[in-house]
């Protein structure tokens, strides 16, 4: 006795139809929940960044730690204590040279999870001359419902 094909194909395209509907319905969901408004998204990190350079430029190595998420790193610095002590540190030394920080976003872009900032900072004396600067990155990521520096790199 012969068996039929054609009961067991249609039974597979229906499964695989469905099983396509259902995946892209998903997505379309995921995706719907997870977009961020940028031109918020902006204003706050913007606002987060200039406290961040407050922070620094006031010596204060915990609030300047405390920018950052429970996993955040900075360049191969991670972990609070570290983060603590490389901040301290470096803010000393800043305040040695009679130097300021200076961070300027430049853009903010997300995948809908985390918000992609790049930016230009700078080492700027009392006269408000330039001495040193570079380019940044920073990946935020929210952390009980605030965002939080997850990584920090310099470009």
């Amino acid at each position: 006795m012969k068996k039929s094909t054609l009961g067991t194909s249609t039974i597979a395209i229906a499964f695989f139809m469905l099983s396509v509907t259902f995946c892209n319905g998903q997505e379309k969901k995921e995706s719907q929940k997870n977009t961020i408004d940028l031109v918020q998204a902006r204003k706050e990190i913007v606002k987060k960044v200039k406290q961040f350079e407050d922070d620094v430029n006031n010596a204060d190595s915990l609030a300047v730690a405390n920018h950052y998420a429970t996993d955040g790193t900075w360049g191969a610095i991670k972990g609070k204590d570290n983060l603590i002590s490389a901040w301290g540190k470096t803010s000393r030394s800043l305040a040695t040279k009679n130097l300021k920080v200076r961070f300027t976003t430049n853009t903010v872009s997300s995948d809908g999870e985390f918000i992609f900032e790049t930016g230009l900072f700078e080492f700027v004396e009392k006269d408000n001359s330039v001495k040193r600067q570079g380019k940044y990155l920073l990946v935020w990521k929210k952390e009980a419902g605030e965002w939080k520096v997850y990584r920090d790199l310099d470009l």
